[in-house]
């Protein structure tokens, strides 16, 4: 193996690694705090939001059309961030949908449902409720969250 490809498998098991401890560490959550650990979203979602926004460029300046907004966040998620491979966020109505192709915190969702228990917290989810929050003032409800084997998917409500 030529230096070049160890370095790049090993930053390839950098990363892994980190999405791993990642997942650990969102499983550690809902472990302790089981369906309480909903409390923590808006606080974890703000703080992702702030992140995305001061160290990665996201910016909803010039638009409050709510599709723009959610497609500026899917663009700095997915290409800035790297929290997937691939990602959309669908609105119709007051209805969203956040749609995740191997999003880096795939593993925690798989050991929650090995161990029986339902997510009910997902960080991401929970900046773009933020981000509907602080942009156009409206409540989100986070309803459900669903699992496969590449794939999450979350239905979010706009209230109000």
């Amino acid at each position: 193996m030529t230096g070049a490809k160890v370095v790049e498998r090993m930053e390839d098991r950098k990363e892994e690694m980190t999405n791993k401890e990642y997942s650990i560490i969102l499983f550690a959550i809902y472990k302790v705090l089981g369906p309480g650990a909903k409390g923590l979203g808006s606080a974890i979602g703000e703080e992702i939001l702030h992140a995305m926004m001061d160290e990665y460029g996201l910016s909803f300046e010039g638009s409050d059309d709510p599709q723009e907004l959610l497609n500026r966040f899917t663009e700095v998620m997915i290409n800035t961030f790297g929290f997937a491979e691939r990602g959309e966020i669908i609105k119709d109505g007051n209805k969203v949908t956040l749609k995740l192709d191997n999003p880096m915190d795939l593993y925690a969702l798989q050991l929650l449902e090995k161990k029986g228990m339902r997510p009910v917290l997902y960080p991401i989810a929970n900046a773009i409720a933020v981000a509907i929050k602080k942009f156009n003032g409206k409540n989100v409800l986070i309803k459900e969250i669903r699992v496969s084997e590449k794939h999450v998917e979350v239905d979010m409500l706009i209230l109000g």
